[in-house]
């Protein structure tokens, strides 16, 4: 076997797994048939991959996973889709994420949610990255965050939150946004070595509030935001979002912009932030060029 081409590994594999006894079976049970094929599929895969033919080995391990499913093998199975999307992953996301999906439904059905949820968090980040879907990749944050929060993570839940959080900033769904900035900061404050962003994440759900735009909202989450966290108001987001709700209610459109201008200054603001912002001056003015 180790001489043979991959080719010639799927050949036989297939062979093996369209076995149906008899004479020729030589005694082997149909399950011990399914179990050989599915290692000679793995074989073939392995090849393809070490030649770099990305999509045959993924295709290929698609195969042994499948005739794994067939041989009862499930968790086995788990691992071969598992090992699929990472071959899929170097050219063909589309596929990836069917391989994952089928890993995380077996994880799932195992009750080994854990698992699932790091499979559905590379899910989510496929479609961010890779497919660019922002929405399902939201969807698939949001997921596995649910399923690491079961399962005792709230640190890598937060993350996938956090995540699903500037997804839905980018999409302009402020009040999903929001919800998700205001959940990551409740969950930063329950830790010593979280605690410091909390300003940032008021600040984006602050801002999402101005773009929607309710400004009487911003101001009775501002004052939500002192009670939670004191310290916030004297903070420079805290600051700086007071500001811009003063600016957004008085209609001052060139006022907003200094504002922006001197935060910018002292704390770059990122793209994402920038393109919310621009959304913010939208409820006052036309768009303004913020590059």
């Amino acid at each position: 076997m180790a001489s043979s081409s991959p080719e010639e590994l799927l050949k036989t594999a297939e062979k093996r797994a369209a076995s149906t006894g008899g004479f020729f079976s030589f005694g082997s049970s149909s399950s011990t048939r399914l179990e050989e094929a599915a290692e000679l599929y793995k074989a073939a895969a392995n090849k393809f991959r070490a030649a770099n033919r990305f999509d045959e080995a993924g295709h290929a391990f698609m195969k042994a996973a499948e005739t794994e499913v067939k041989a009862g093998e499930v968790d086995y199975a788990a691992n071969t889709f598992f090992e699929a999307s990472k071959s899929f992953k170097m050219t063909r996301p589309e596929l990836a994420v069917t391989a994952l999906t089928r890993c995380r439904q077996i994880l799932i059905d195992r009750g080994r949610f854990r698992q699932a949820a790091d499979r559905e968090k590379s899910i989510a980040e496929l479609y961010k990255s890779e497919a660019h879907d922002p929405q399902k990749a939201l969807a698939s944050y949001e997921q596995a965050a649910e399923w690491y929060i079961q399962e005792g993570a709230a640190a890598t839940a937060s993350g996938c939150y956090r995540e699903a959080a500037q997804l839905a900033t980018d999409v302009a769904d402020y009040k999903r946004a929001i919800e998700r900035w205001e959940q990551v900061a409740q969950m930063s404050l329950d830790s010593n070595l979280t605690r410091y962003s909390v300003k940032d994440y008021y600040l984006n759900a602050g801002m999402c509030y101005l773009a929607i735009p309710d400004y009487v909202a911003c101001g009775n989450a501002m004052g939500f935001y002192a009670t939670s966290d004191p310290s916030f108001p004297t903070t420079m987001e805290g600051r700086f979002l007071h500001s811009l709700l003063e600016a957004c209610e008085a209609g001052d459109v060139n006022g907003l912009d200094e504002r922006v201008q001197d935060y910018d200054r002292t704390k770059k603001i990122v793209g994402w932030q920038a393109s919310l912002l621009r959304n913010v001056r939208k409820g006052v003015m036309e768009e303004p060029d913020l590059s």
